[in-house]
């Protein structure tokens, strides 16, 4: 999103709007905030359409005073008690192997109270929905489950995780999820209950006040590239001090101590020896 300015006129703002997709962690957060949204995609994932949520929360803040915390784009729990993480993932090394075992580590040690035994740990499952085919299988869904490598019997620990490769799209009811998950229009759109929140959201207007989900959004968009602008710059000048160094150091092995005190004070100067020495 770096190509966005910081300050959004209305125009922008509708430009942004009509740019989202599901696959944008960002509003998928604000999409999820209604329950029923959240309740379908694990319908749909875990081929579960009985599956009824008692709560959610989304931005979790996991903490762990001995390690790395994480914050969760969506922490859920069901009617029997089973646990949900899902993570909307656009990155290979955001849905890295070694981070879903992280997650369900975490998972574990907030499920399971101080006094509690270990037969009380919930169900858990962490979800990954994937933009690209992370585990390089060319399927659409990955179920990860522990296994007794010797009787190929299942260790049953009720730990799950699973990751949706939405990069795959067919006729079935998971491909149709993934073609929801990147639609721009609602009217491409196969499920119901997601297109009605997603037009919702974006028949959202920029030149009203009110509607407070789409406008923390468009904050947290405008933080995000004042952040992203930030980081570019402060690469680029750590890369254009290195090249001055650089020159520096050629200028003073040919012994022009001239060219180095002129080049620290004239910026043109400076310019022209870097296109001499192809800088």
């Amino acid at each position: 999103m770096s190509t966005f300015k910081v300050n959004y006129d209305s125009a922008e703002k509708q430009k942004i709007i009509s740019s989202l997709t599901l696959m944008d962690d960002l509003f998928m957060k604000v999409v999820l905030q209604d329950s029923k949204c959240t309740e379908y995609i694990l319908q749909t994932i875990l081929d579960n359409a009985k599956l009824k949520l008692k709560k959610q929360i989304l931005q979790k803040n996991l903490p762990n005073l001995h390690g790395h915390s994480l914050i969760l784009d969506c922490l859920c729990e069901d009617e029997t008690n089973n646990i949900y993480n899902i993570e909307i993932q656009n990155n290979i090394s955001g849905a890295q192997p070694k981070r879903a075992r992280y997650h369900a580590a975490l998972l574990d040690m907030r499920s399971l109270k101080r006094g509690n035994d270990f037969t009380q740990l919930p169900r858990s499952y962490v979800i990954f929905i994937t933009a690209k085919d992370v585990l390089h299988g060319q399927q659409q869904i990955y179920h990860v489950e522990r296994i007794i490598r010797e009787s190929g019997k299942p260790f049953s620990d009720e730990s799950h995780i699973i990751y949706f490769n939405t990069s795959y799209i067919d006729n079935s009811p998971l491909g149709k999820l993934a073609e929801d998950f990147h639609a721009l229009e609602t009217s491409k759109m196969h499920s119901p209950i997601l297109s009605k929140r997603v037009e919702v959201l974006k028949s959202f207007n920029a030149n009203q006040k009110g509607d407070q989900e789409m406008n923390v959004l468009l904050e947290q968009y405008r933080q995000k590239a004042l952040r992203e602008g930030m980081e570019k710059g402060m690469e680029k000048g750590s890369l254009a001090n290195k090249k001055a160094m650089k020159l520096m150091g050629l200028l003073a092995e040919e012994g022009r101590i001239e060219d180095i005190k002129k080049a620290s004070v004239d910026q043109e100067y400076l310019q022209n020896l870097l296109l001499e020495f192809d800088l």
